[in-house]
């Protein structure tokens, strides 16, 4: 009788407080909004984390392929919805560098507004390769960045200004970039490689900024742009030709101080 007495207030309450006499029509208009939200913000939590895991996977398998006289395989870690780290498992050999890692930094796909954005500006998704030289302390700080990455320069406004110019004397390269160093001097003979200059030229189009810093950890690393224009094999010669070069340097600095 209890049951019965319950069933008869549902109807009664669905009735006259909830649909208040609507028709079928009016009922389905007044739902179809908040369906159709609620519809494409679990879809884009499914598809948009989806998205991002596949684009690191691809990622990895293609810098897998690049990076292959120095790594036996890439480990995904740290994997989020819209990031995520790779590790090395490292080949015996010379490798320049130690402490590997790549860092993704994606498109918050999972997110509609963030979606939205995307559709108006374009997506911005980033990668890092980023070590620590096999021996010995940096001696000096470098930051490369292109004028056209307000953002980025703004972002490391305090760095930069504590930082001196560095002008090459060659002008698609000065025009282009915001170049600092801890000296001038330092600085022009750090990045007066004609190899890593021609790497850099050739990854302008994505590079987001190229740091050189013991204060990091890991202090040499290098940021793109993860778009069609990126060529991973392109940038790997660009990070190795930075990681060689400041090996170089790291050498010089020790002789020195060795026979002074």
């Amino acid at each position: 009788m209890r049951i019965l007495e319950i069933q008869t207030f549902l109807r009664t309450y669905n009735g006259q407080f909830f649909l208040q006499g609507l028709p079928v029509g009016d009922i389905l208009l007044t739902f179809f909004g908040p369906g159709v939200v609620l519809f494409f913000t679990f879809y884009l939590l499914w598809a948009g984390r989806r998205k991002n895991h596949k684009i690191m996977e691809l990622s990895r398998k293609a810098l897998l392929e690049v990076f292959q006289n120095e790594f036996k395989d890439l480990i995904l870690d740290e994997k989020s919805s819209n990031g995520g780290l790779l590790y090395p498992k490292y080949k015996s050999g010379s490798i320049p560098f130690k402490d590997f890692r790549v860092v993704f930094a994606l498109e918050e796909r999972h997110l509609m507004l963030s979606v939205i954005i995307s559709w108006i500006k374009g997506s911005n998704d980033y990668i890092a390769l980023e070590a620590s030289p096999k021996k010995g302390k940096i001696p000096i700080k470098v930051q490369v960045i292109p004028k056209n990455e307000e953002g980025q320069i703004k972002k490391h406004q305090d760095l930069l200004f504590e930082l001196d110019e560095v002008k090459l004397g060659i002008k698609k390269l000065d025009d282009y970039f915001v170049m600092k160093a801890t000296s001038k001097r330092t600085g022009t003979a750090m990045l007066g490689d004609k190899t890593l200059l021609k790497m850099i030229y050739s990854n302008r189009k994505v590079i987001v900024r190229i740091s050189i810093n013991s204060a990091d950890d890991p202090s040499i690393r290098v940021y793109a742009r993860l778009n069609p224009e990126l060529d991973l094999n392109k940038l790997y010669h660009l990070f190795m030709a930075l990681n060689e070069r400041v090996n170089e340097f790291i050498n010089k600095s020790v002789m020195k101080k060795r026979y002074s």
